[in-house]
């Protein structure tokens, strides 16, 4: 599973050089830059995931080329929760606080089902492949046999979902848009000796350029 995704973000990479789309728009090249915060609800079976928790907060900043139909971009986030839920250590379900910290890479596409208008509003599906690092710290009160106080790890997944933007001026370059996002982020990895499910929904809003 793990091997498949990572072909899948080497070919989510690759459409990131893609140019043909971006050759036939008039608006050329240039790539736009977009800054993000969002909000990150997480979902999965108790004991192997964030479920119990409050949900997350992060930013990201991404960059993307233009296209009349097809953007490719390639992003990088970060984000933190805090929160006290259950987590198991061996046979045995232990309570406590904890704070999460994580970081991805992301690279893929959005697809406009429209032409894209060089200005006013735009829908458009996102779809990626996401690589991310993770790191979970317990409380050191906590009373724990089998499993450490904390935990570091790589993960994977992928993200989908619908977006829409709002171009503020048509100008070739520096087009100033809002942007917002609702995306579902499916990615595991292997925490506190098990696998361990951070699969999430995910709401943005950014500022691009």
């Amino acid at each position: 599973m793990v091997r498949s995704c990572f072909y899948s973000f080497l070919i989510l990479c690759v459409f990131f050089g893609l140019s043909k789309d971006c050759q036939a728009s008039n608006v050329g090249l240039f790539p736009g830059t977009r800054v993000s915060a969002f909000q990150s609800v997480y979902s999965g079976e108790k004991g192997k995931s964030f479920a119990e928790s409050s949900s997350g907060v992060g930013a990201g900043v991404s960059v993307y080329m233009d296209g009349k139909y097809l953007t490719p971009y390639f992003g990088f986030k970060v984000g933190s929760m805090a929160g006290t839920q259950m987590f198991l250590d061996n046979a045995s379900e232990v309570s406590t606080s904890f704070n999460y910290y994580s970081a991805s890479a992301e690279a893929g596409f959005h697809l406009f089902p429209i032409e894209r208008r060089k200005k006013g509003f735009n829908v458009y599906f996102s779809g990626g492949g996401v690589i991310g690092y993770n790191f979970v710290a317990l409380n050191k009160e906590a009373s724990l046999e089998n499993i450490p106080y904390s935990d570091q790890s790589f993960s994977t997944g992928y993200v989908a979902g619908v977006g829409s933007e709002w171009i503020l001026n048509s100008a070739d370059k520096n087009k100033w848009n809002l942007n917002a996002e609702v995306l579902f982020k499916n990615e595991s990895s292997t925490l506190f000796n098990q696998r361990y499910d951070l699969s999430c929904m995910v709401f943005s809003l950014g500022l691009g350029w």
